[in-house]
C-alpha cells in the first residue's frame, strides 16, 4: 500500500448526495459507507501545500483512509498532504482504478492555503473510489501565507458538528434547525451541507450553507460592476443561499444559490478576461477573482414560476436558447447590464412573495418537489465533470426534471 498517498487528520463529516432524491444528509462517513446510501459523498479539508509541491499539478491526490469513526473528527482544518503525480490508482485489488479523466490543471503557488474536497463516489457494483479535488484558488491573496479563516474559528466547524450529530441523533429537529443556523452566523469559509431525515419520514431539513472568505474579494472586481455594492445593502448577502420554497399548489419555486447570479453573470468581467461573448471555463474557474462563484456555463439559478414552466438565468440566454437545452417548458433570461440583475432576480422571485437572502427550506416532503436540484454549487472542480453539488450537472436535461 506503499504506492497510496493519503491526507491526515481531516474532517470526516460529510456532504452525502443522495441518489433517489437529491437530499444532503450530514451523516458520518462509516455510516454512509455501511448503508451504501449515497452515491457521492463529499468531505470539505482545508489544506496548506508545503514548499515541496510543484508548482503546476493535476489533481491526483487519493484518500485511501475513508474508514474512519465519527469519534476521531480531526480538531485541526488544516492537513498536510502527500501528493504524488500521475494518474489515479485503485484502492485495493478488488476495486476499480480511480478515474481522473475529469479532473483539470491549475497552478498553486507554493505555501499557499487551498480548500479542497473529498470525493467517495459509489459505483453501481458497489465499489467506491475517492479523489481530491482543488476547489478554488484565491487570488487575492496578500502574501504566501494567509490563510482562509480566521484561527478562532479553528474548532467552531467540528464542535458545530458533533452538536449537530447529537441533536440529529436525538431527534431534535428544532435544536438541528438552531444550531445550523448558529454555525452559519459564526462560520468562515466553511461549506457545509445539512440535511436531516427523522423517523424514516420524508421531512427533511436542507441547507446550504457557503461563507465568505475573511479577506474581500471586491478589491479585484472591476469598479463598474454592482461587485461594489456591499452585502449589508442588498438582499443576496448570503454565499450558498437556497430560497425558501413556496407551495402553491403543489409546485414549489425554487432558487439556486442566487448570490451565484451576481458573480458569475457579470458579462463586463468576463469580457474583460476572456473576451466578448465568452462564457465561464475551468480556467476562469480557477484564476478568477469570481472563481468561487463562477456558476457552470450553461444554467446557475432554476426558477419554477406560476404556470410551472422553468426560468433559466443564464450569462448568454440568446445563444442558449439557439441549443438543445431551449425547450418548450424553459425560458432563459439574459442580463444586459450587470447592474440590473439584482433588480431582475428580485421581481422573479417577489412575484411569489419570497424574501430574498438567508438559509430557507424546512419541513419539506420529497413527495411534493417538483424535481431535481440543480448541482450549480461553487465548486469549480465538478464543473469539468458536469456533476453538480447535487449530482445533477446543470444542464437542463440533468439539472431540474418535472414529475
Amino acid at each position: 500500500m506503499s504506492d497510496f498517498f493519503r491526507p491526515t487528520g481531516i474532517d470526516r463529516r460529510v456532504i452525502c448526495v443522495y441518489e433517489k432524491n437529491d437530499i444532503v444528509r450530514g451523516l458520518s462517513l462509516d455510516l454512509l459507507i455501511e448503508s451504501k446510501l449515497c452515491t457521492t459523498i463529499l468531505v470539505l479539508v482545508t489544506i496548506r501545500f508545503d514548499s515541496k509541491v510543484p508548482t503546476n499539478i493535476r489533481m491526483v491526490i487519493v484518500d485511501e483512509d475513508m474508514h474512519m469513526d465519527a469519534q476521531k473528527i480531526s480538531s485541526k482544518p488544516t492537513v498536510k498532504l502527500h501528493y504524488k503525480l500521475g494518474t489515479g490508482m485503485s484502492m485495493n485489488d478488488s476495486m476499480n482504478p480511480i478515474d481522473f479523466s475529469r479532473t483539470f490543471d491549475m497552478t498553486i503557488r507554493r505555501g499557499r492555503w487551498v480548500d479542497a474536497m473529498v470525493s467517495l463516489s459509489q459505483k453501481p457494483e458497489g465499489q467506491y473510489y475517492s479523489g481530491l479535488y482543488i476547489r478554488w484558488l484565491y487570488p487575492g491573496c496578500p502574501n504566501d501565507d494567509c490563510k482562509v479563516g480566521p484561527a478562532s474559528d479553528e474548532h467552531m466547524l467540528v464542535k458545530a458538528l458533533n452538536e449537530l450529530s447529537s441533536a440529529w441523533k436525538s431527534k431534535s429537529p428544532n435544536k438541528v434547525w438552531e444550531l445550523a443556523m448558529e454555525t452559519s452566523a459564526k462560520a468562515d469559509n466553511i461549506y457545509m451541507g445539512l440535511g436531516i431525515e427523522l423517523l424514516g419520514r420524508v421531512l427533511h431539513y436542507f441547507l446550504i450553507l457557503t461563507y465568505e472568505w475573511s479577506m474581500p474579494v471586491m478589491t479585484t472586481i472591476p469598479p463598474k460592476t454592482f461587485f461594489q455594492t456591499p452585502y449589508d445593502k442588498i438582499d443576496l448577502a448570503i454565499d450558498g443561499y437556497l430560497k425558501k420554497a413556496k407551495r402553491d399548489n403543489k409546485r414549489f419555486f425554487l432558487g439556486i444559490n442566487p448570490t451565484l447570479i451576481r458573480y458569475a453573470l457579470s458579462d463586463s468581467v468576463m469580457t474583460a478576461k476572456y473576451g466578448k461573448g465568452k462564457l465561464a471555463s475551468d480556467e476562469y474557474y480557477v484564476n478568477s477573482s469570481a472563481s468561487r462563484y463562477i456558476a457552470f456555463s450553461d444554467a446557475c439559478a432554476l426558477i419554477s414560476n406560476a404556470s410551472n414552466n422553468y426560468t433559466v438565468v443564464v450569462p448568454k440566454a440568446e445563444e442558449l436558447n439557439k441549443t438543445s437545452y431551449a425547450k418548450s417548458d424553459t425560458t432563459f433570461i439574459s442580463f444586459d447590464e450587470t447592474n440590473d440583475i439584482i433588480d431582475k432576480v428580485r421581481k422573479i422571485f417577489d412575484k411569489y412573495n419570497n424574501r430574498i437572502g438567508g438559509i430557507w427550506m424546512k419541513n419539506i416532503s420529497h413527495d411534493d418537489f417538483t424535481g431535481k436540484i440543480c448541482g450549480c454549487g461553487p465548486f469549480p472542480s465538478l464543473r469539468a465533470g458536469n456533476e453538480g453539488l447535487f449530482g445533477g450537472g446543470c444542464t437542463m436535461k440533468k439539472c431540474f426534471t418535472k414529475k
